[in-house]
């Protein structure tokens, strides 16, 4: 069963509209454009618009609030207004919503008949393969995600993923100076859990330096002995975060539970770090191979052992880790691009 039904059928393809030139494509993209996956949607709207495609920003958050301040009873119908409201006055050829299908889609057909797409950043982090089932069983034209085993789940289920990586803006992202107070050997960026925690503390010897905002606050990181590593009592702000990325040897990168269970999806930061031209350690994903060489463009681990291994050859010689930074890079720039995923997506039309 292929994902919903096709609302372009009998219509020109989408990526041939554009490059005769009669009509410039519309996009409508609908997800969180919000601090930090605002800023990583800011960057994919931007790859569109440098493949000549209008780009329409809205976020759905704001669709759920009273003049964009509040939020009450009724958000499902607000928010499927505000999204009619969007499509009548801006006219889009494709609405794609990103990892945000709080939406009536059987009642969006009704008034558009477009291309409707659904891009899932989370893979089975929040959903069941059930969920994602009914979500493919709706009246969409694709459905996309991060996740390779997700992918594989729904083939088993008759319903058609296309896999589609995250991209990176390799230019936002590009190598900075060091800044010293940021300087460390092992830097970790990301939110405070109890596993999260375990995995540190075998790191700690290696100068890791901790950042968010629990860290430093928790009683459960004095305990493990990480108080000391807590760099900052808040979360890492705009640029500071490529600054830690440049003025560390190397940026560990843990997965997000329960993704731990089904060791898949590359987050953003795996593909920020290295554009970054930072050394990356990363928990293993089956889409790791697909994407860096590891050993080589990246580093990966598998268990806390190979994790303490990894940190200690980056912390004892930097020219190693500063070879795999640089190798990664080189590899974002040749096939990681926001618009080589953007090229992808307009192939499966």
């Amino acid at each position: 069963m292929q994902c919903g039904v096709s609302g372009i059928k009998g219509k020109p393809g989408l990526r041939t509209r554009n490059r005769i030139g009669k009509k410039t494509m519309k996009l409508l993209m609908v997800g969180a454009h919000s601090g930090w996956m605002g800023l990583h949607l800011a960057h994919f709207c931007g790859a569109f618009r440098q493949r000549g495609i209008e780009v329409i920003a809205a976020d759905y958050h704001q669709m759920e609030r009273v003049l964009g301040l509040l939020k009450a009873p009724g958000d499902d119908e607000r928010r499927n207004r505000n999204l009619e409201r969007l499509v009548h006055r801006h006219r889009p050829d494709m609405i794609l919503f990103v990892s945000s299908w709080k939406f009536d889609f059987a009642r969006l057909r009704s008034y558009f008949s477009g291309t409707v797409a659904v891009y899932d950043y989370d893979g089975p982090r929040r959903k069941t393969v059930e969920e994602y089932c009914s979500l493919c069983d709706q009246p969409i034209d694709r459905f996309f995600t991060v996740s390779q085993w997700l992918q594989t789940a729904l083939k088993e289920q008759d319903r058609t993923a296309v896999y589609l990586p995250h991209g990176v803006n390799t230019d936002y992202y590009a190598p900075g100076g060091i800044r010293r107070r940021l300087a460390s050997p092992l830097s970790y960026i990301g939110r405070m859990t109890e596993r999260r925690i375990q995995l540190c503390a075998k790191v700690r010897k290696y100068g890791l330096a901790l950042y968010g905002e629990r860290w430093k606050k928790s009683s459960a990181c004095h305990d493990a002995g990480l108080a000391d590593c807590a760099r900052m009592d808040r979360d890492v702000r705009d640029r500071e975060l490529i600054d830690i990325y440049s003025s560390s040897n190397a940026v560990l990168n843990i997965l997000q539970e329960p993704l731990n269970v089904y060791q898949t999806i590359l987050s953003i930061q795996c593909f920020a770090v290295p554009a970054a031209g930072s050394c990356l350690i990363a928990e293993y994903v089956e889409e790791l191979p697909r994407a860096f060489e590891p050993g080589r463009e990246v580093l990966a681990f598998r268990n806390a052992e190979e994790l303490e291994e990894w940190a200690g050859k980056c912390a004892g010689d930097p020219s190693f880790a500063k070879a795999v930074g640089e190798a990664g890079r080189r590899r974002c720039l040749q096939e990681h691009r926001w618009t080589t995923r953007v090229d992808a997506f307009l192939r499966e039309f």
